[in-house]
């Protein structure tokens, strides 16, 4: 009886083929607040920056669609007397189709007329469209 070239290896390719599709398997899905982070963060990046066009590309298509970054900038225009922002908490709800997630930075500012500084939280919604995150206007 004449044997194939895999004859000798058979249980060694099927444990193979085994490992390869349980790797697929058991992929460990990210939590949305990981997916969200790096995203918030840029666009705080790019609004310390004064790039308005670049935090504005965070802003949904259909935002987009109808405003412009220009009209976009005015939600921002006492970004002149903030000294410094982070990004501080993120709370995702648990939905799988259309996520939302309550994003919050610690803002710090020195406004006309102010002896010192002053720290207050700023609220960003993020939603999820399409697979992609965006943050929201809500203002």
């Amino acid at each position: 009886m004449r044997k194939g070239p895999f004859a000798g290896n058979q249980v060694g390719v099927g444990l193979l083929w085994a490992a390869l599709l349980s790797g697929c398997a058991t992929q460990v899905p990210v939590a949305d607040e990981e997916v969200v982070r790096p995203r918030a963060q840029a666009w705080l990046d790019a609004l310390m920056a004064y790039d308005i066009e670049g935090a504005y590309a965070f802003t949904p298509p259909a935002y987009q669609s109808a405003h412009s970054y220009q009209a976009y900038s005015k939600h921002y225009a006492g970004r002149g007397m903030w000294t410094g922002a982070e990004l501080d908490t993120i709370l995702c709800d648990d939905g799988t189709e259309f996520g939302r997630c309550k994003v919050v930075y610690l803002v710090t500012y020195r406004g006309f007329n102010m002896t010192g500084e002053q720290t207050r939280q700023l609220t960003e919604v993020w939603v999820k469209i399409e697979g992609e995150w965006y943050t929201s206007i809500s203002r």
